[in-house]
């Protein structure tokens, strides 16, 4: 009995996680918690960020005004690119009159504007900052200074770039949001009851990635840690595959433990008010207990994989010999 409501525990906690993220989708996201990561394993985490440090979203180029260009002019090519198409599928979307098309043509064109005046204003202070990412990453890379002082000076660095980074990002993702209301707005009161306004998607959403059926690598990530987080917990609830479903909860478990290690001299050590642990923490605990219940049957005790067994699990254990002796 207290193996099976340990199991209807831990399904639980996993279920109600999953199922939180998909009804709070527009306060979550994995991107935080995997750009937070620390200890050895942090650059694995980091790599599964697309354009973590901003590199790509605010790399400038020439705009078209030759007059300006010849000036110092520049613009970002990946915001342009997307508020291109944003303008582009608002006007196919919806029917418009003439007017209407002129004044989200003349819309865009001021937000255009917008857009390489930013970049201009700024370009000398990116291109000092990613010249002092780049120093950074270079001493990260050679440095052999283990001493506290030095771990937390690295740390506050790099969260100080990134911050500098996310500043401009954020500055240039809400001139794109302003830019879909103002298009919104030229719509009359029944249009607008119809619309279909695209979200301006830049950035990370923008770049390569090898699965062309999401938008995005983070967005993928998002997808398969919520809906992943509540199968594998409501598998639990019902003792419904429940060893598959207990590999899958480990292995989320040691990803955890992954990006924040309780281990000594990793800096930034955990807040205060989560507990203190040393190697061993909640998450390990959990982790360890989630394995226990593999090793176990526990999903036939009081779950679905009772009649699983004895449906499809003793027929062919008595035409496959291996697979006997592998249960007992």
């Amino acid at each position: 009995m207290l193996l099976v409501a340990l199991r209807l525990t831990i399904g639980w906690h996993f279920f109600y996680e999953g199922v939180w993220k998909i009804t709070n989708a527009d306060e979550f996201s994995a991107t935080p918690f995997l750009t937070m990561s620390k200890g050895p394993f942090a650059p694995l985490f980091y790599a599964m960020v697309p354009d973590l440090d901003g590199r790509v979203r605010l790399a400038t180029g020439p705009i078209d005004d030759e007059t300006k260009a010849s000036e110092g002019w520049v613009t970002s090519p990946v915001y342009l690119d997307a508020w291109v198409e944003a303008r582009d599928q608002f006007l196919s979307r919806n029917r418009l009159s003439e007017e209407q098309v002129k004044a989200v043509d003349e819309k865009f064109l001021q937000y255009k504007a917008s857009l390489e005046e930013f970049m201009t204003d700024n370009q000398e202070d990116i291109t000092a900052h990613f010249g002092a990412l780049d120093r950074f990453i270079a001493r990260k890379k050679s440095g052999k200074n283990n001493a506290a002082h030095e771990k937390k000076r690295i740390w506050d660095e790099q969260m100080k770039l990134r911050g500098e980074a996310d500043g401009w990002l954020g500055d240039l993702d809400a001139m794109g949001g302003e830019m879909s209301l103002a298009f919104f707005n030229i719509l009359d009161e029944d249009q607008q009851r119809h619309a279909q306004v695209p979200v301006v998607v830049t950035g990370p959403e923008k770049l390569p990635v090898p699965l062309p059926f999401v938008k995005s690598r983070t967005q993928f990530l998002d997808m398969a840690v919520t809906y992943g987080l509540s199968a594998i917990g409501l598998c639990l609830l019902l003792g419904f595959c429940n060893r598959l479903a207990c590999l899958g909860g480990g292995a989320f478990l040691i990803s955890v433990l992954m990006t924040q290690p309780p281990w000594p001299q990793i800096y930034p050590p955990a807040p205060a008010v989560v507990g203190h642990a040393l190697i061993v923490d909640k998450n390990f605990v959990e982790m360890v207990a989630i394995f226990a219940l593999a090793a176990l049957p526990v999903g036939r005790w009081a779950g679905l994989d009772h009649f699983l067994y004895h449906w499809i699990g003793r027929p062919l254990e008595a035409k496959i010999p291996f697979l006997r002796k592998l249960n007992d």
